[in-house]
């Protein structure tokens, strides 16, 4: 098996959190993984990514230009991400329900399903952070949107990662609800 992942979304939606707790569930089930992040100038409110890379084998490369799997929880995430050349999108592309109403979006979707080589699938994930009362918890819950999408990742790994995380400590309850609503509100495009 071999898998790489991207969460594109700001600062402080949790990317870099839900990436390092993919690596660790990934880890449980006995793979190799490799977890890098980008941030733009500021930490929170700038643009972030996280990749990560879960292999059967030992892992060589430290990036992709292609993820399997492409979390977009923001506008220009989405645009970084796909603009440039639609090939480049993902296999499986989850996309915040919210940002579908965007002319830039909509051409470069059309471009994509054209491809159709991309499995396309819109999230409601705006609801958990309004319900939790946080945007910390939007990289989570597109793990949970993730393992809906894809039965490469088993839940359970992800909720005893979550539990068991130190960092997480007294969040872990909230962590564990946005994994569960993040499953629930991904459906196809």
């Amino acid at each position: 098996m071999h898998i790489t992942i991207r969460l594109a979304g700001y600062g402080g939606y949790g990317v870099v959190t839900a990436s390092r707790i993919l690596g660790l569930a990934f880890t449980q089930q006995g793979y190799h993984t490799l977890q890098t992040e980008s941030h733009g100038a500021a930490a929170r409110g700038g643009s972030c990514t996280a990749d990560l890379t879960a292999s059967s084998n030992p892992i060589f490369e430290l990036g992709f230009d292609r993820p399997d799997i492409l979390a977009a929880l923001t506008a220009s995430a989405f645009l970084k991400c796909c603009s440039i050349s639609p090939d480049l999108s993902s296999n499986i592309l989850i996309i915040e329900s919210d940002l579908l109403s965007n002319p830039s979006i909509q051409s470069t979707l059309a471009d994509i399903k054209q491809e159709g080589v991309t499995q396309i699938f819109k999230s409601d994930l705006s609801q958990v952070a309004e319900e939790l009362e946080h945007v910390r918890y939007l990289g989570v819950a597109s793990l949970g949107a993730i393992t809906k999408v894809d039965d490469r990742i088993e839940i359970r790994f992800l909720e005893e990662t979550i539990q068991n995380d130190v960092k997480l400590g007294q969040f872990a309850k909230e962590n564990l609800r946005a994994l569960h609503r993040g499953a629930e509100l991904v459906t196809p495009y």
